[in-house]
């Protein structure tokens, strides 16, 4: 038996007016036959806002109506401006123009209308085809607050298990209607059902047969690794949210978790059984690094959404491996905005398309960006200067004839000490503050030793006070959350 999720994009079920029902019914098809044979699927099914817009008809046909209504109305207020049965003609015409202009259905709001009529409109149709072929469906729907939350997702990983034991066809969807501003789409959404679900193999189904390496589509890639994937340049964007650039980076973090994938076309014969099969020759296939995560690891490791990415080196990798935490010093590029308890990735700041591990940040990223690639005594002088500059503003407390730590983070002369120099330099009262709020509630056990100490004041810290033992534990990830991939051979 196999665990299958397979995810059914924008651009594999678009007609242009609406969705191909050709293609979804044949897919329905095709999982009720795995089904037959003992098989497991998890569909993720886009489509939900296009079909709400047919059914408000502001798409196929009839979205030419209403400019065509327009013009009419004012060719006869033009010309017919005179006779009261003619301004009962305009009136007429006004009152069958309206309802095509109540309703904007551009920006996130348009979309949530959209996709609140189009759910239950697609699962309609999903029930009406499933039950043709003997399969009952169950919907569920996915916001991006629920994955990032570990609660929520063990729930609906255990509500997909016991679905699919009863032998119903779950349904996923990203829940546009609550979550319309969202960047998450439905390439992510499968990645954390398979993770979630405990899912072997993923398929992503598009409007291309595979991922190619060149604009004419001649070279079809059969195999890759997820860097490859991750590092492969795509030039079509593809249809809908996501695209082809999203399913490779997807395709990649779900290899990483033990999830091998394919990304092919929804239109090939037999699609659904050839990807129950690890020997078909199908699409392009992104190899999985190794076997499932544990149980622990699933929400950090491929179901939280990535709210940035920490660059780091090679001697950082390697004490990842042996088992030790991140600390400051091997943090060499931030990139995103967080704040502590997100989730991020870690990537090799030379080949960024190789991705390391994913954690939950202990600190803020303005917070890791200023602290980046310093040694445990150059944190310990930047917390003193911030300090002072905070509680003490009145002793010009960047002096470096005064105060021993800017003295001293001055002479180590490394790019990281000049940096965080300047930074502190140049930082206003109001950045000190974010600044060293922020400290206080990512870490208050060093906070609280350096402001109980109160050696900050004068600058003058030895090495072996409380809060240079506290910085010495300082770590950007938290230890427990660390998840560290298998290394690509």
């Amino acid at each position: 038996m196999t665990r299958l999720v397979v995810k059914l994009g924008s651009s594999s079920i678009a007609s242009g007016e609406g969705l191909a029902l050709d293609v979804i019914a044949g897919l329905v098809t095709q999982i009720a036959a795995a089904q037959r044979d003992r098989h497991e699927v998890i569909l993720v099914t886009s489509g939900a806002a296009r079909l709400g817009r047919r059914l408000l008809a502001f798409e196929g046909p009839t979205a030419r109506a209403g400019p065509e209504l327009s013009r009419l109305v004012d060719v006869v207020r033009l010309s017919m401006t005179q006779a009261a049965d003619h301004q009962a003609l305009v009136r007429s015409l006004e009152a069958t123009l309206e309802p095509y202009g109540q309703a904007d259905l551009s920006g996130p709001l348009g979309v949530a209308l959209a996709a609140s009529v189009g759910q239950p409109a697609l699962m309609a149709l999903y029930h009406q085809l499933a039950a043709a072929v003997g399969m009952e469906v169950c919907q569920v729907l996915l916001s991006r607050s629920d994955l990032e939350s570990a609660e929520a997702m063990r729930d609906v990983g255990a509500v997909l298990i016991s679905a699919l034991q009863q032998g119903l066809l779950p349904v996923v969807n990203g829940n546009d209607t609550t979550d319309p501003k969202s960047e998450l789409d439905n390439d992510q959404i499968a990645v954390a059902v398979a993770v979630a679900a405990e899912a072997s193999r993923l398929t992503f189904l598009t409007n291309v047969r595979a991922v190619y390496g060149d604009e004419a589509m001649r070279d079809r890639i059969s195999r890759l690794t997820p860097d490859e994937a991750r590092a492969i340049r795509i030039s079509a964007a593809g249809e809908g949210r996501g695209g082809m650039r999203s399913k490779l980076n997807a395709a990649a973090r779900a290899a990483y978790c033990g999830v091998e994938c394919v990304i092919g076309s929804a239109r090939d014969a037999d699609v659904v059984a050839r990807s129950l099969s690890p020997r078909a020759r199908i699409g392009t296939i992104v190899r999985a690094v190794a076997g499932q995560l544990a149980p622990a690891e699933r929400w950090v490791g491929g179901i939280a959404y990535p709210m940035g990415t920490i660059g780091i080196n090679r001697e950082a990798e390697r004490s990842l491996r042996a088992g030790s935490t991140l600390f400051l010093s091997g943090v060499k590029r931030v990139d995103g905005e967080f704040e502590p308890g997100s989730v991020v990735e870690l990537v090799d700041v030379r080949h960024p398309e190789r991705l390391i591990g994913r954690g939950s940040v202990a600190m803020p990223s303005a917070i890791l960006r200023l602290l980046r690639a310093l040694t445990t005594d150059e944190v310990a002088d930047v917390l003193s200067i911030l300090f002072r500059l905070r509680h003490a503003p009145a002793l010009r407390g960047l002096d470096p004839d005064q105060y021993a730590d800017v003295a001293d983070l001055a002479r180590r002369g490394s790019q990281a000490s000049r940096q965080a120099h300047a930074e502190l330099r140049a930082a206003t009262p109001e950045r000190v503050r974010i600044l060293t709020d922020a400290l206080l509630q990512a870490q208050p056990r060093a906070c609280s030793a350096i402001l109980a100490e109160g050696s900050f004041l004068t600058g003058k810290a030895s090495p072996g006070s409380p809060g240079r033992r506290a910085v010495r534990d300082m770590h950007a990830i938290h230890r427990d959350s660390l998840v560290v991939f298998h290394a690509i051979s």
